[in-house]
Formats: structure tokens, sequence, C-alpha cells
């Protein structure tokens, strides 16, 4: 609960949160924003350096895609241990799509497309209620959206998807880990959610990143950001 908003982009900004305490009533608190934003009220106070939080967290790149054949992210570097994608607007060219990913080891030269390459699950639910779970243990690609019986990506108005996909430790020499959150209407317009997990089943380092649609092309805005390791 804030008493007043505390939003404001400058480094000044100020403002006030109610805090409970092991006894009594909650009690105001008073932020100062600073290079360490301090929180305190009357039973003491504490810094909390956010401007040390959000540098861990940079934006790497954008790509706007209109009518692509397919958006690719390369060049991860090692001075992250954690990838995040957004996905805002995402939409297929042609009707009835399933979106795919696939990864690299050479940078983008060539994407895995072995026959059990990767193993994925994922679990969808319409605006009816009707919960959909599809998986695979061996694929040549993980699913992200549009996968579930008669829930694809469609391509009218407002049948768009927006989301985020997050990638673990792609350096390392372990298998690499996926998790995926989407919401999108789908080509029948009905509102779905979807959630998921993936991995390539390789302990090669992954370097870059493929993501399209099974045929056409792709449109949306994509923005990937990387989390200090």
């Amino acid at each position: 609960m804030t008493k007043n908003a505390w939003d404001s982009p400058l480094p000044t900004a100020n403002g006030q949160l109610l805090i409970g305490q092991d006894s009594g009533p909650p009690a105001w608190a008073t932020l100062t924003a600073g290079t360490g934003t301090s929180i305190s009220n009357t039973a003491g106070g504490a810094t909390i350096n956010f401007d040390d939080a959000l540098q861990d967290f940079e934006l790497i790149a954008t790509v706007t895609a209109s009518g692509a054949s397919e958006v690719t992210f390369t060049g991860l570097s090692s001075t992250y241990d954690t990838f995040w994608i957004s996905f805002q607007g995402v939409q297929p060219t042609n009707d009835a799509e399933i979106m795919y990913l696939r990864t690299s080891t050479d940078n983008g030269s060539t994407y895995d497309s072995g026959a059990s390459d990767y193993a994925w699950s994922s679990s969808g639910t319409n605006d009816g209620g009707t919960i959909d779970p599809e998986g695979s243990s061996a694929d040549t690609q993980i699913s992200l959206a549009g996968d579930q019986s008669s829930e694809e990506l469609g391509n009218s108005t407002n049948e768009t998807l927006s989301g985020n996909l997050t990638i673990y430790n792609p350096l390392d020499t372990q298998w690499t880990k996926f998790n995926f959150n989407f919401t999108y209407l789908d080509l029948s317009g009905d509102s779905n959610s979807l959630t998921g997990g993936g991995a390539r089943l390789s302990t090669a380092d992954v370097d870059a990143l493929r993501i399209f649609m099974a045929t056409g092309t792709i449109n949306g805005l994509f923005k990937l950001y990387g989390f200090k390791a």
C-alpha cells in the first residue's frame, strides 16, 4: 500500500510505504531516493541500493520484425548468466501458426534441428477454462506457442501474442534451460494464457537464438535483456 506515488524517474523522488511491525499497528516508512534508496521509520531504517540492482539488468538488443522470416539474437556473451526476451504484439503473417525456438553453438551460422535436440512441455488455458498440456521428450525445436489443439496463433486484428522467454546459463557446459509465459488471442479470437519450459539436450554452449513460425513470416517487437553474471 502506498501513501503517495513513487514512480518518478527523478533521482530525488521520495515517498512513503506502510510497513507492518512486530507489534502494534503498521507505520508509515519514509523513502528517500539517492545513490542508495533509504527506508526508515520510528523503529529504525535500512538502505537498499536499487541502482546496483538495475545496473545488473541491461537491454542488449531490440528487433522490430515486419514480415521477417525469423528473429535472431546472436553473440550471447558470458558477461551475462541469464537472458530474458520480451515479446510484444507478436503475430504471424499466415493464419493458424505455431511459434518455435532453436539454438546455435556457432553464433548463428547454423541452428540445431536434430530429431532429439530439444525437450519441452507447456500448458495452455483458454477463456472457456479448457486446459491443454502438450510436450515432447525429443524434438527438432522447442514449441513456444500455438501447439495446443485449436489454439494456434492467428493473423486477424488483435490476434497477437505478448509475454517473455527466459534462458538460463546458455554458455555453461550443461543443458541450457528455458521457460516462457505468454498471453494471446488465438485464430478464433479466444483469449489464451500459456506457460512452459524446455531444454537444449546438449552440453554445448548456446550463443545464438532463432525464433520463427512453422510457415510464413513473423511480426512484432522483441527485446533481449541480460542479467550480469
